[in-house]
């Protein structure tokens, strides 16, 4: 092989290493660092004060996912709880439905199931009032712990976290930059423009 050649191998090589649209690779894989501090250092934790000592992980998962993705009457299809926790956590719809029995009987009885009015052939679920008052518990426990783990940083600093995840979980981020419903992200508090060496990627 050729200098030549081989130069332009190595562009090729380049080329396909590096996204044509994005952040470049090497500096999204310094995100790989924190991926473990995230998931087992504080993930777990959480999910331990979550549960508050009478659910299990999987349990307090169904909980949240009947919370968050609940329509406007408060249901959810047990369809979906299914496979999201097929994802999650590679379970069976048997062991699914043996969750949401064990969540719904006496001494939790925090979920009800009924069969869904639009269709007899699936059930819906949703939170009793007990277990709404659990899921708030849930909410106020895992605020005054995160509180305890972020106490180091400034309400700024905070703030900046926020809104780091708000544009990093919006699949249409950048189209809502262009179209001015989101802001730009600001420099991290007490970073002075101009003042280091930093690069910082053009706004797109």
């Amino acid at each position: 092989m050729t200098a030549q050649t081989a130069t332009r191998q190595k562009r090729k090589d380049d080329a396909v290493a590096e996204p044509a649209y994005g952040p470049p690779l090497p500096l999204v894989g310094e995100l790989l660092n924190f991926f473990y501090p995230i998931h087992y250092r504080i993930g777990m934790d959480l999910e331990t004060v979550m549960c508050q000592g009478r659910i299990s992980r999987k349990q307090a998962a169904i909980l949240w996912l009947i919370h968050s993705r609940a329509d406007a009457a408060g249901w959810v299809r047990r369809k979906d709880i299914e496979t999201r926790l097929a994802t999650w956590f590679e379970m069976s719809n048997s062991n699914v439905s043996k969750l949401l029995r064990e969540l719904s009987k006496p001494p939790l009885s925090l979920v009800s199931q009924i069969e869904n009015p639009d269709s007899g052939r699936e059930k819906v679920v949703r939170l009793t009032k007990a277990g709404e008052k659990f899921v708030d518990g849930m909410v106020k426990a895992s605020v005054d712990y995160l509180a305890g783990q972020l106490s180091h940083l400034t309400t700024d600093e905070l703030r900046w976290g926020v809104d780091f995840f708000a544009l990093s979980f919006r699949n249409s981020a950048r189209e809502a930059r262009l179209n001015g419903a989101i802001p730009h992200l600001a420099p991290p508090p007490g970073e002075i423009e101009g003042a280091n060496e930093r690069s910082h990627p053009p706004a797109r």
